[in-house]
């Protein structure tokens, strides 16, 4: 801007004096109009050094909470519960929770008689529907009135450990086993498998801007895995400052964040370099973002409690 600076005072000197008076109101309306547009979260720096005498607000009571979910439309959390062991039992349930940390429904969402939910875990939501993983499969639920609609059965595969699921850009549902070493998809509510033998476990998965994934690796770290669908090909993204037992992922605000139970704590990945971000009072399992606010949520299954994090600088 100085470099045009004194090219734009010569030309306004040429000019009669209205119109010095109409261009120079205009600028000053322009420049005032740009002074006061709100602060993207995109030019906020990042909140580093944090541990628990910063966290927001917690929010207590769950049974095993392994994953949570924000959805901006309803501006609520969903919390995903185990409640006893990972698989057989069906007593898993999903809470409701606002934005501000108030549980609205303990078991807002439940299994059926003919479709037991068993150890919740990672969701995803599509429209009006919010899909979560257990031992066996995939439930889906109505994310408005809590209702169970189905249940997408992985059985004849033998999962291993269903894990964490996200869209892609062709509109399927991508779900990570970390008990088998692979990635399934659903299409047309059935099963596939798109990727086995791979070199991580991997655990959470997210999806980048240029629509590739990523994985959290529980074991094979310590690096961050990308996955292209189209080229069906596997390859590192960028090393971790950790070693194993990554287990959620998520990209915001151009940065990679990630959950590890090695040193209880969210990592930070900025241009391919990690570093420890918010030292943990427990071991995360599966977080969420609500992109609107900057907030990050922290489930921990042994604590029974979700805690909350401001991500970037007032």
């Amino acid at each position: 801007m100085n470099s045009l600076f004194p090219t734009l005072m010569t030309f306004l000197k040429s000019m009669e004096n209205k119109r010095i008076t109409s261009f120079g109101m205009l600028s000053f309306v322009l420049v005032a109009a740009a002074c006061s547009a709100p602060e993207t979260t995109e030019t906020k720096d990042w909140k580093r050094g944090q541990d628990f005498s910063t966290v927001a607000f917690s929010v207590e009571g769950f049974d095993g909470p392994e994953a949570v979910r924000y959805d901006a439309e309803l501006d609520v959390y969903f919390v995903s519960c185990f409640v006893g062991s990972t698989s057989g039992d069906a007593n898993a349930y999903i809470s409701k929770i606002s934005s501000s940390g108030e549980i609205i429904e303990l078991e807002f969402m439940k299994g059926t008689d003919e479709y037991p939910f068993d150890a919740g875990r990672g969701m995803y939501i599509t429209g009006d529907t919010l899909w979560v993983a257990d031992h066996a499969g995939i439930h889906y639920f109505n994310k408005q009135s809590g209702n169970h609609l189905g249940f997408v059965d992985f059985r004849s595969f033998e999962p291993g450990f269903l894990n964490d699921i996200v869209e892609g850009d062709d509109g399927y549902l991508y779900i990570t086993d970390t008990g088998k070493r692979a990635v399934f998809r659903i299409v047309d509510f059935t099963p596939e498998l798109v990727k086995e033998d791979m070199p991580i476990m991997p655990n959470g998965i997210a999806k980048l801007p240029d629509g590739n994934f990523i994985f959290a690796p529980w074991n094979g770290g310590p690096a961050l895995y990308q996955y292209d669908s189209d080229q069906d090909s596997i390859y590192v993204y960028a090393n971790l400052a950790g070693s194993n037992n990554y287990d959620g992922v998520e990209y915001f605000n151009g940065g990679i964040i990630t959950s590890t139970q090695f040193d209880s704590s969210l990592h930070l990945m900025i241009d391919g370099k990690d570093e420890l971000f918010i030292h943990l009072p427990g071991r995360p399992a599966d977080i969420a973002i609500d992109p609107n606010r900057a907030i990050v949520a922290v489930p921990y299954v042994a604590l029974d409690r979700v805690d909350f994090w401001y991500l970037l600088e007032d």
